[in-house]
Order: C-alpha cells, then structure tokens, then sequence
C-alpha cells in the first residue's frame, strides 16, 4: 500500500509538472492547461485501465480473424482496474480545483 501511494503521488508529481511546463513553453494560461490536460490524462487513464472497451473489443476481434476463429474473444465482460495512473490522474484534476480556489491559478 506503501508503494502504491508512492506511485500515485509521483504521477501527479510528474503530471503537473508536465502541465505546468507546457504552459511556460506555449505561454497559455495555467489554469485552462491544467484543466484540460488533467481531464485529458484522466480520460486516457481510465481507456488504458478499462478492458471491453472499443479499443480491446476491436483487438481481440483481429486476432479472432487472423486465426481463422481458433481465438475465443472475451470482450463481453467489462473490468476496470484501479491504477495508480489512473488514480493519479483523478488527483491531479481534483488539484487543478484546490490549486484554482486557494488563488494559485488567478
């Protein structure tokens, strides 16, 4: 448990710092960069911790056609894993919130 909130702190460590980075480099606005980026690491997040999803239904069914139907595709149960990407990413949008209203990000 120790590690994984290790893990989940360095993601939103590292996702923030990257945010905050491409506001400097593009001299945009920090709050809009943090907003956006933080909803876009989540979303990307929750497709890389879903399993059933689009992308791995589409996956399976390649691999169904390139072995003739010798592959047994497993998309009708849908799981969703709880990373510490994924939790990170949650973090680091409920941080552009608390960055927002403490006056950081005015």
């Amino acid at each position: 448990m120790k590690r994984y909130m290790i893990v989940v702190l360095l993601v939103v460590i590292v996702e923030l710092c990257l945010l905050f980075g491409i506001s400097l480099f593009f001299d945009t606005n920090l709050a809009n960069t943090i907003f956006l980026g933080s909803c876009i690491f989540a979303i990307f997040a929750f497709l890389m911790s879903s399993t059933g999803d689009v992308l791995s239904k589409s996956g399976q069914m390649a691999v169904f056609d390139a072995l003739l139907g010798g592959y047994k595709p497993q998309h009708e149960k849908m799981t969703l894993r709880i990373s510490p990407f994924l939790v990170g990413s949650i973090f680091c949008f409920g941080m552009y919130f608390v960055l927002y209203y403490v006056g950081f990000l005015t």
